[in-house]
């Protein structure tokens, strides 16, 4: 049941599993064009935070679920109760939303879970200030590290560039894994139509309809980042983000709407598989009546004779014929192996 459900708009509970035995670091990026700085801590009770002058501020947050780091972070940066609201429920669906001096976004980082074959979607959201950016996931995972190394050694453009560069790259990496995720269910698609094509087994039709639920799953996940990153064009989204990034964004607009067709391509193929299913079992239900009623062919004029010549009546003058017995089987072989050859030239065997 959503623990939301009778609560006023603004109440802040974290909608997943809460594991309060897990730590949440906290690391702070500073960086130009000439220098970096990095510090990071482990979130206890105290949450500080000191903004560097002439630097492009990152401070990413690596756990959501202390409702009171949620609510200092609240306060201190002036965040509004229902973008915390949104920061904190992890089925939230992805969008942009414009406040007076940040804007939010979220959407959801997909992750194949190689040990339980599972795509798990975590929520990623961040906060764009006219100077600063913060970010939020749901666990620690190291999907940004490349984002982060080339911070560190000045690689790149990112460290000439502002916040807002940092976002559309952060938000980059997230879709460029999308690839990665479509590429393996091609995959796993593929493979299962060779093996429903020569075994549709009912395990084969179970794997069919799993793939299917995650398929729907991850474009639940996927399809709305469309509306999210025509938002971006927004004349009150433009205040934070620059012109000279235009030419990224447009290029990630073109990446979303290749993943939502290559998704939509997916679905369609998942439910080709749905009909191919049922079109080879019944195919092969098919050839299996068809061999039967060649042999049932077969053996009616077989047990036509044997019936005739079982009657015995006193005066079927076939009774008494001293080869009688070796003839009727003679017809009978010669019906039985004509009628193979004629089934063989129709190509029907």
């Amino acid at each position: 049941m959503n623990k939301k459900v009778g609560l006023q708009p603004g109440s802040l509970i974290y909608t997943g599993i809460i594991d309060k035995n897990i730590d949440i670091p906290i690391t702070q990026y500073f960086y130009n064009n000439q220098s970096f700085n990095k510090v990071h801590f482990i979130y206890k009770e105290d949450f500080k935070i000191n903004l560097k002058k002439d630097f492009k501020t990152w401070i990413n947050i690596e756990g959501i679920h202390n409702i009171d780091l949620i609510k200092k972070i609240g306060e201190k940066f002036k965040i509004d109760s229902l973008i915390l609201e949104d920061l904190l429920n992890n089925s939230q669906r992805p969008k942009l939303e414009v406040r007076e001096n940040f804007i939010f976004i979220t959407l959801k980082m997909i992750t194949h879970n190689k040990v339980n074959d599972k795509y798990e979607c975590e929520q990623v959201s961040f906060i764009l200030f006219k100077d600063l950016l913060l970010s939020f996931q749901e666990k620690s995972n190291n999907i940004f590290d490349n984002i982060k190394l080339r911070i560190e050694n000045h690689i790149g453009i990112i460290a000439d560039k502002n916040e807002d560069y940092l976002l559309y790259a952060l938000i980059d990496r997230i879709v460029d894994n999308y690839f990665l995720i479509t590429e393996d269910l091609e995959e796993k698609i593929q493979n299962l139509e060779i093996e429903i094509s020569s075994n549709p087994t009912k395990k084969a039709f179970e794997n069919i309809l799993l793939q299917k639920k995650e398929l729907l799953k991850i474009k639940k996940s996927i399809f709305p980042l469309r509306e999210l990153v025509s938002k971006f064009s927004d004349i009150k989204v433009r205040e934070f983000i620059k012109n000279d990034i235009n030419i990224y964004l447009i290029d990630l607009q073109d990446h979303i709407i290749v993943i939502n067709e290559n998704i939509d391509f997916l679905f369609n193929r998942q439910n080709d598989l749905i009909q191919l299913y049922h079109s080879t079992l019944s195919n092969n239900m098919n050839e299996i009546m068809k061999v039967l009623a060649m042999i049932s062919t077969i053996f009616i004029p077989l047990s036509f004779l044997a019936g005739v010549y079982g009657m015995n009546f006193q005066f079927m003058p076939e009774l008494t014929w001293k080869y009688g017995y070796f003839i009727i089987l003679i017809i009978m072989f010669i019906i039985f192996a004509g009628s193979i050859l004629f089934f063989k030239k129709k190509k029907w065997w």
